[in-house]
């Protein structure tokens, strides 16, 4: 009997191809965009939810007239921070951070030369996010404005180690 149903909707497939072809790009196309929206929504909801404080964790944006209308950013004044933390009880720490615009850096120590990308933060940037530090304290790590955090593969493309890498010199400037 099921036989006889598969073979009767497949003559009437067969029959009207136009209206059959339709329908198939119109499921396709439905499904596609199912697919994609499920996707972005769950990549959405699941950015950084691995910090030990995210449900504290809060993005400030702005808001600025443009010529075609208003536009929201992720790019504020450095100094925000600072002056949220100082006015706002609520905020425990701030924290700025910045891509670098110009590209990439070289970081140099002894005979190499590597070229890297980076981005600037604030000295308060460990004790909101949860990164993992292989060494240093994460209160002191960017207290000096002229310190640098190493990723593990950084300090091994650098050092070839890494083991005992606080407090040795490298040099950067940026790339040309």
């Amino acid at each position: 009997m099921l036989k006889n149903y598969f073979k009767i909707a497949w003559r009437n497939l067969l029959k009207d191809r136009q209206f059959t072809i339709l329908n198939l790009v119109g499921l396709a196309t439905g499904l596609a965009c199912t697919l994609l929206i499920y996707l972005w929504v769950t990549d959405e909801l699941n950015v950084d939810k691995f910090h030990e404080n995210n449900s504290r964790l809060f993005q400030v944006m702005v808001k600025a007239p443009e010529a075609g209308g208003i536009a929201t950013g992720d790019r504020t004044a450095a100094l925000l921070a600072t002056s949220l933390a100082a006015e706002m009880p609520e905020v425990e720490h701030a924290v700025a951070t910045q891509n670098s615009f110009s590209g990439k850096y070289t970081l140099s120590t002894g005979d190499k030369y590597l070229k890297a990308v980076g981005m600037y933060a604030g000295k308060d940037y460990f004790n909101m996010f949860s990164f993992p530090l292989v060494q240093g304290d994460k209160n002191q790590v960017l207290s000096d404005k002229s310190s640098i955090v190493l990723s593990k593969e950084m300090a091994m493309r650098l050092f070839n180690t890494t083991e005992n890498i606080v407090g040795r010199k490298v040099e950067w400037e940026r790339a040309k």
